[in-house]
């Protein structure tokens, strides 16, 4: 009698033992977690989505090796003509040409320049409409009128540069573009170039038109 309560006393003994046991593991896998936690957020940062990294790459040009994680975007400066300061794309949209009335710095034309390209081809466009409302063929010095515009190109220009001032980095049609001044009702609106292949850089500052310069000529 006395060995079996001896036995069940034991017995008792090793299941309270156990049971401890396991609290005890329990009780240090939950302190343990918030550790673990903590230290994944402290780690490295998280790398970029892929769709982050595919819009930065779409303003690659053509072939250029894809930038890797962190690079700064490329800027869109690989389409400025030569001798132009650098610009991103959101100082381009914001080249509408406000409160350009007058021109912001020397103009130096080459006279050969001036002699040898004579005329230029320019389309007033709606804007609303996308439409060419009028089209002129002008000449140095003379002045075009339309719905209350008088648009004066003072200079025609094959391949206009700022180098302290506008000139021409040569006499090749590389970036051409003119030299305007235009009034709206007698008062100056603007004051400044209109480039053939980029209108959006600079142009009239008005609510229905733009101007768009289809090319020049010697003749």
């Amino acid at each position: 009698m006395k060995l079996r309560a001896a036995l069940l006393a034991l017995l008792v003994g090793l299941s309270t033992a156990a049971v401890s046991s396991c609290g005890k593991k329990e009780e240090a896998k939950k302190t343990s977690a918030p550790e673990v936690s903590k230290k994944s957020e402290q780690g490295a940062p998280m790398p970029k989505p892929l769709t982050s990294l595919e819009n930065q790459n779409q303003n690659l040009p053509p072939g250029h090796p894809q930038l890797p994680p962190g690079h700064p975007p490329i800027n869109g400066n690989e389409t400025l003509p030569p001798g132009h300061p650098p610009v991103n794309k959101d100082l381009m949209s914001m080249h509408s040409s406000k409160n350009m009335t007058k021109f912001d710095r020397p103009i130096r034309i080459p006279e050969e320049v001036v002699k040898t390209w004579k005329s230029a081809t320019v389309d007033i466009v709606d804007k609303a409409s996308g439409k060419v409302v009028k089209e002129f063929k002008v000449h140095n010095g003379e002045t075009v009128k339309y719905s209350g515009l008088e648009i004066k190109v003072l200079y025609i220009v094959p391949h206009l540069i700022l180098d302290n001032g506008y000139t021409s980095g040569s006499n090749e049609p590389q970036n051409p573009a003119i030299l305007v001044e235009v009034k709206e009702n007698g008062k100056t609106i603007y004051a400044g170039p209109i480039y053939q292949k980029f209108p959006a850089m600079y142009n009239i500052n008005h609510p229905r038109y733009v101007l768009i310069l289809k090319g020049i000529s010697r003749g």
